[in-house]
């Protein structure tokens, strides 16, 4: 008689038992970056319904609150080429390959105007619906606000300025604060995507100056800062307490007027501003705002002279000065990280973007915006207001 083997049992490997293990595969998917999690939706139907989830959405954005920058959008000054332009700054892409479209996925995004990036978030204004929105390019989504309020029942009124807060290592959810301009007193309507409604604050016609550029807003701290046009005056809206006022501003423009700001942003949680000498545009200080808002110190003292003999372009003749000049040299965005080796100023000089390393002054150069040999006066040229940051993020809109 044959005796019979029984089978042995089917040993599983451990990518299906992680495969097979909800609970596990969302643990280890929440420390994978944001855009290679939008990849993994391919995988199969429970990826994608797994990773597109609200609640998984929201709980990686507060465990991945930091991420690196990762590209930047800008607005073109010449009407030959598309308004709007992206360039990744990943390092396993060519810096001379073409320029990417990461927002085709929102209707009629050739009329789109960018207004302000906030760690992965974008503000937007379609000149198309004339209406804001708020735009995530990392999951392809958007969402358009409502009206702010009724402009038939606020005569003389008009809005002077949109800006976005978002803080994800707080809430995923972000708010958008609408400066209102009435006869004579300022008003702010908040604007949370949690309850999806907007709510007026209170007015306080004493705390709202004018000559602020409400136009630019930056968020930083829990705040949307505001500077005027000559830099002199800097506004804070408390995002929490719903209140405005003046912060301690600069100073030194009243001794030089010929000074004028070419920078005002926020990096990992640090307000940062420069301003430059108009007949010298190769040295300038890095302004950082103070922890307790007090007043600004030079964080760092920048002198690209040395590098100008390897990019020419970034300083011309100052006896031939053409409309194109005021954006030799723009300053799109400063990383500044704790670890000082790593801080460094994104820069735009005619057809390219560099980086200048903050501690060893070095510079490299990270994309060509125009390919070799076809350069021209002018071309492609990008003003400091025009440039915006972009960082992954699985942040709802």
């Amino acid at each position: 008689m044959q005796r019979l083997c029984p089978k042995s049992p089917k040993v599983s490997s451990p990518a299906e038992i992680i495969a097979d293990n909800e609970d596990l595969l969302r643990q280890i998917l929440l420390c994978v970056p944001a855009l290679s999690l939008v990849c993994f939706k391919c995988v199969s139907r429970d990826w994608l319904s797994l990773i597109s989830s609200p609640k998984f959405c929201d709980v990686h954005t507060l465990q991945n609150p930091n991420s690196k920058v990762s590209g930047f959008f800008f607005h073109s000054s010449i009407t030959s080429k598309p308004d709007l332009e992206f360039i990744s700054l990943r390092n396993n892409e060519s810096p001379s390959g073409p320029l990417i479209k990461p927002l085709d996925f929102i209707p009629e995004s050739t009329k789109l105007k960018i207004l302000q990036s906030c760690k992965g978030l974008l503000l937007c204004f379609s000149m198309a619906t004339r209406k804001y929105c708020v735009v995530n390019p990392t999951i392809s989504q958007f969402m358009e606000l409502p009206p702010a309020y009724d402009a038939n029942k606020s005569t003389g009124s008009c809005i002077v300025g949109v800006a976005l807060a978002f803080d994800p290592s707080k809430s995923p959810h972000y708010k958008v604060v609408c400066v209102i301009q009435h006869r004579k007193y300022y008003q702010a309507v908040l604007y949370s995507s949690e309850t999806r409604t907007w709510k007026v604050q209170e007015s306080a016609e004493s705390t709202w100056p004018f000559g602020i550029n409400y136009k630019h807003g930056v968020y930083c701290n829990g705040g949307i800062y505001w500077i005027s046009y000559r830099s002199d005056q800097l506004s804070r809206y408390d995002i929490d307490e719903g209140h405005h006022g003046l912060v301690s501003s600069p100073s030194g423009h009243d001794l030089f007027p010929e000074r004028e700001f070419r920078y005002f942003g926020e990096s990992s949680g640090h307000l940062h501003l420069i301003d430059i000498y108009k007949s010298c545009l190769t040295k300038f200080d890095v302004m950082e705002m103070g922890k307790d808002y007090s007043g600004w110190f030079v964080k760092y003292r920048v002198d690209l002279s040395p590098i100008s003999t390897v990019f020419p372009e970034m300083v011309r003749d100052h006896l031939h000065l053409s409309i194109y000049d005021c954006y030799t040299l723009c300053v799109v965005f400063l990383a500044r990280e704790e670890n000082e080796e790593n801080s460094s100023l994104l820069l735009h000089i005619p057809d390219k973007v560099i980086s200048y390393n903050l501690s060893d002054k070095t510079v490299k150069k990270l994309h060509d915006l125009i390919p070799k040999g076809t350069e021209t006066m002018g071309s492609l040229q990008v003003g400091w207001g025009d440039a915006y940051h972009y960082m992954e993020t699985l942040a709802r809109v």
